[in-house]
């Protein structure tokens, strides 16, 4: 079993990133809501299309990678709409193995950090309402909740979104 110590935040694409991101998005919410395989493509078409796309120089990728070098987890800053909008941090995952170790933080803290160098004046996200722990990590960032969808239909089963912003 991978600990803390030998699992690492990194910058940038690499290699299986769009795969494992998917993975672990559509094991972790997979079970816990039963989402089923539409979820599981729309978060590979997504995480495909924004690797298709990054620009390190205005959006954000960094992953979690263990001592045999796989992902095993990931947080993006997606700047496309930044003007109208403000910058998406989306697909923030981690494997559970590695949960309560700090790295969900780093993680955070890296791509928030990005954000605040980029002065980015607004940086939003839209959650399940029930993520407990990651709530609590968006709220230690500054983020508040704003608004709620209480459902997302088309997927196996339906769960409730909830809007996060941080404003500079």
């Amino acid at each position: 079993m991978t600990d803390r110590d030998d699992a690492e935040v990194r910058e940038g694409y690499r290699p299986g990133v769009v795969g494992r991101l998917t993975e672990l998005h559509a094991t972790y919410y997979g079970r816990r809501w039963e989402l089923g395989p539409r979820f599981e493509a729309e978060i590979a078409e997504g995480v495909a299309e924004f690797v298709a796309r990054y620009d390190s120089a205005h959006d954000g990728l960094w992953t979690v990678v263990d001592g045999a070098g796989v992902v095993r987890g990931g947080i993006v800053i997606d700047s496309r709409r930044v003007r109208d909008e403000g910058a998406q941090l989306r697909y923030f995952i981690l494997d559970p193995a590695l949960h309560g170790k700090g790295l969900g933080r780093a993680l955070l803290t890296t791509a928030m950090g990005f954000c605040d160098a980029k002065e980015f004046d607004r940086v939003f996200l839209w959650t399940v309402d029930e993520l407990e722990a990651a709530i609590h990590l968006y709220r230690e960032a500054g983020f508040s909740p704003t608004d709620r969808i209480d459902v997302h239909t088309g997927w196996r089963t339906d769960v409730p979104y909830r809007l996060f912003e941080r404003e500079q």
